[in-house]
């Protein structure tokens, strides 16, 4: 059957991935070393976030880095609480915005225009309830003295041991880093992570920032690969983001990014394969194997649904039993290549073939819904 070796092709090639990156020896956070070049405006896009912000803004001051290089800004969209007015004690620079479209694409959108973007070599952008590790600012630094125009963070998860759900985001994570470590050590670029991520203000004058879907940074990730650039990943970059702690917000928030994610297969799809032919026919074998690496990743969520699908048909029962025992084998290599010494992130890992089913009415729904744009805030405590 040809769906079959389709769902092959694109398991073992993420699977080839995963191999290599269990090779690659963790880089520890970056020492702060007081000292650094790059000019930063640093961006927290916020909704209601009176209960984090402050902590975040705290966390980004604290970096062991020249204080005159850089600038904290806080993007109020839409707020109706004291999100501005706590941000301002926090000493970050509050940009309120009021306006009908809601969603952080479009506030950074905004946000790139009312910055004088002149005044910095590139934007950092975190999301409102980030903590950040006192090197953030210095690896970034170091990563674009190297000439690396986007930098991807390493994304950790800031409460996994407060839930079941919040150890699975955890688990999902290590995984995403231990790839994007693949990547970059090929040469290939890595994957934005909605969060975390430094991008030259050279770039953004270049490409712009015409974000429309409801995933801005795979979105992006694309724009980046259509247009030549490559993201670097920075191990030593450390980012602790939030999860959510209740099944139901998580679920949500998941539908979210798989409706962004339909979005971006439909948009983008096409125009990677076209860039792929493209640039092997023209003798650049580099820019044709980006291209590939992203026609495998963008619409790896419908590969497994028709996976589900297939095996559920073939096997019934049987493959949903095997799920909850693959489901854990599956993240106790990346976990064991990072080293995670968190007893209780081994002991939810039971947990992962459960929080697997889980996807699947949200897929489901998500793909079928994708035409709907509509934001909904991920609550923060």
């Amino acid at each position: 059957m040809i769906l079959l070796e389709v769902i092959t092709i694109f398991y073992f090639y993420h699977l080839v991935w995963l191999f290599i990156s269990l090779a690659i020896a963790r880089t520890p956070p970056a020492e702060p070393a007081g000292e650094g070049k790059s000019r930063f405006a640093v961006l927290f896009p916020a909704h209601n976030e009176e209960g984090v912000i402050a902590a975040s803004i705290a966390s980004v001051k604290n970096c062991r880095y020249p204080k005159e290089l850089f600038n904290v800004y806080v993007i109020a969209d839409n707020c109706t609480d004291r999100t501005a007015a706590l941000a301002r004690q926090a000493g970050a620079i509050a940009l309120e915005r009021q306006d009908p479209q809601r969603g952080k694409q479009h506030a950074l959108k905004w946000a790139f225009n009312a910055i004088d973007l002149e005044k910095y070599d590139a934007v950092v952008i975190l999301d409102a309830d980030n903590r950040v590790d006192s090197g953030f600012l210095s690896a970034l630094d170091s990563e674009l003295q190297k000439g690396n125009k986007v930098v991807q963070g390493y994304l950790e998860t800031l409460n996994p041991n407060d839930s079941w759900i919040t150890a699975n985001y955890a688990y999902m994570f290590w995984y995403i880093c231990r790839l994007n470590m693949a990547r970059s050590l090929l040469g290939l670029s890595s994957w934005l992570a909605g969060t975390g991520f430094c991008i030259s203000t050279d770039v953004i004058k270049r490409i712009g920032w015409r974000v429309e879907t409801l995933t801005d940074d795979v979105e992006y990730t694309c724009q980046l690969i259509l247009a030549g650039e490559r993201i670097k990943f920075a191990p030593g970059a450390v980012v602790y983001d939030q999860k959510p702690l209740l099944l139901e917000n998580s679920m949500r928030q998941r539908l979210r990014w798989i409706r962004g994610q339909t979005q971006v297969t439909m948009k983008y799809l096409p125009r990677l394969a076209v860039q792929a032919v493209k640039a092997w026919l023209a003798g650049k074998p580099g820019a044709a194997i980006q291209a590939i690496d992203g026609i495998m990743w963008v619409p790896m969520h419908l590969v497994v649904m028709a996976s589900v699908g297939m095996s559920l048909a073939l096997f019934g029962w049987q493959y949903l039993l095997s799920v909850l025992v693959t489901a854990p084998v599956t993240f106790i290599l990346p976990m064991a290549a990072e080293r995670v010494k968190n007893g209780r992130a081994w002991a939810y890992l039971v947990t992962a073939g459960a929080f697997f089913f889980t996807w699947l009415p949200v897929t489901a729904y998500g793909v079928v819904t994708c035409g709907q744009k509509s934001w909904w805030r991920t609550p923060h405590i």
